[in-house]
């Protein structure tokens, strides 16, 4: 059973370097789309420049002139398209095999990979991931956001109406998460009554505005109907930070994040605070 087990671990790991290469392979084809796409838009502007200083007949110079355009608009727009299309589908097919190789070869070390309550990720499984990310991202100078939500109010109402009441609104808040992020991003649930979300390649301000979104979305389609049913006052608090602007690795990004969190959470009065349903990403 051991023999078996190495095996498939062995299994999994060339899964993961395989799929990882693909990645890469990807990665550098479409920075040769983008080259080829700038060399192509300079060399016919510069064409197009000096084709005045040509001494060429008339007629032969429009006829080069409208070749020269023609060719340049309509390479651009295939090269363009190719690259936010075809590059864009292919990215998005490998990094699914990509994380599905990850979650086995987690599993198989024993390790959990879903947070049994809620659906999210755990949180080891997320540090992993983000870690063998980051050595990626770094590569490719691309950015990674955290996002940190934090559900107050249910300790409340968990000794008022029951762990199982307080457990509900928990999995809601979770699942409404999970509903507003897109495939490649990671959600895992965090010390409780946390979420936190890892939005790749996606820069700190862009970050801050998919945070207030969902923010708002959990009030209104969750958290409200909650606190109506049963009389309760839950709240959310949320803030964000941004690899590489505020931290280097994963780890670090999580601290910050949970820091910066904790400090607005200590400058907002108990009683303010359980009337506000998301964070001013702004303080």
């Amino acid at each position: 059973m051991a023999e078996l087990e190495r095996a498939e671990g062995r299994e999994e790991a060339t899964q993961i370097r395989r799929v990882r290469r693909e990645l890469q392979a990807n990665d550098f084809m479409s920075g040769a789309i983008r080259r080829v796409y700038y060399l192509v838009t300079i060399l016919s502007a510069v064409a197009l420049l000096l084709l005045p200083f040509l001494s060429l007949e008339p007629s032969v110079g429009k006829s080069v002139k409208l070749a020269l355009s023609s060719t340049t608009f309509l390479g651009a727009l295939a090269l363009l398209a190719y690259w936010r299309g075809t590059d864009d589908e292919r990215e998005g097919l490998l990094r699914r095999k990509l994380r599905q190789a990850q979650e086995r070869a987690h599993a198989s070390r024993g390790l959990a990979v879903r947070d049994e309550m809620t659906g999210a990720y755990t949180l080891d499984f997320w540090l992993h991931v983000q870690e063998l990310r980051t050595r990626r991202f770094v590569w490719r100078e691309q950015l990674v956001t955290c996002v940190m939500f934090d559900v107050e109010g249910l300790p409340e109402l968990r000794a008022r109406r029951g762990s199982a009441v307080g457990d509900e609104a928990l999995v809601r808040v979770g699942q409404e998460i999970l509903r507003n992020v897109r495939p490649r991003d990671l959600v895992a649930r965090y010390r409780g009554q946390r979420f936190v979300i890892a939005l790749d390649n996606c820069p700190a301000e862009l970050g801050k505005r998919v945070g207030e979104k969902i923010a708002i979305n959990i009030e209104r389609l969750t958290l409200a109907g909650t606190n109506k049913r049963y009389g309760s006052n839950l709240g959310l608090q949320w803030n964000s930070a941004c690899i590489p602007q505020d931290a280097s690795t994963p780890i670090q990004l999580l601290r910050v994040t949970e820091t910066t969190l904790d400090l607005k959470k200590s400058l907002i009065p108990a009683v303010a605070r359980s009337k506000t349903t998301h964070a001013n990403q702004g303080a």
